[in-house]
């Protein structure tokens, strides 16, 4: 009767690690198959008025560099 009930348990424990495995699988291929659900890293660059770094995107192209496009250094001209 012993023997029975340690391949049930083990049965179960392999049956659950399966479960887990395939779950984490299909979690990998739908990541992989959404770009949007992970975005690239975007350049930072340097604001030559208050020296913080920003995500280009968010920075203002003047002479010289870059500069915060919102807040003080925006307003500095």
């Amino acid at each position: 009767m012993k023997i029975i009930a340690w391949l049930i348990l083990i049965f179960v424990v392999l049956l659950a690690l399966r479960m887990i495995n395939v779950r984490n699988a299909r979690a990998r291929r739908n990541a992989a198959r959404d770009p949007a659900a992970k975005p690239a890293a975007e350049p930072m660059v340097r604001c030559v008025r208050c020296g913080v770094y920003l995500p280009r995107t968010e920075a203002r192209e003047i002479s010289g560099g870059y500069a915060c496009a919102v807040g003080a250094c925006a307003s500095n001209g």
